[in-house]
């Protein structure tokens, strides 16, 4: 299973089902036709929450085995600190329990 289609699409879609704003964020880069397009920096959150009347939350999702990259983790480290320096929330999540209890 990936940790797309098997943790992040499934939460993505409840959040949005119940009401949420929520959406995907993807980093790196892509190609498009003969164009490269840079997304978001590396270590961004796969989601961004938008509760209502709150500040975001941002949540990494993993497979329950997920592990971060060598090259990930600092990049993680720093977009989570810097996140909640703003005072936002970050959690990290392997199903959607663990990002109902951080909107809470």
């Amino acid at each position: 299973m990936s940790e797309t289609s098997g943790v992040t699409r499934p939460i993505l879609d409840a959040l949005n089902k119940a009401g949420y704003f929520a959406m995907r964020l993807n980093s790196g880069s892509a190609r498009i036709g003969k164009y490269w397009v840079k997304l978001c920096p590396a270590g961004t959150a796969d989601i961004v929450v938008y509760p209502p009347y709150k500040l975001p939350l941002w949540v990494e999702t993993k497979t329950a085995k997920g592990r971060t990259n060598p090259e990930q983790v600092q990049a993680q480290a720093e977009f989570a600190y810097t996140v909640e320096a703003l005072g936002h929330k970050y959690v990290r999540a392997t199903k959607l329990d663990d990002v109902l209890e951080a909107l809470k």
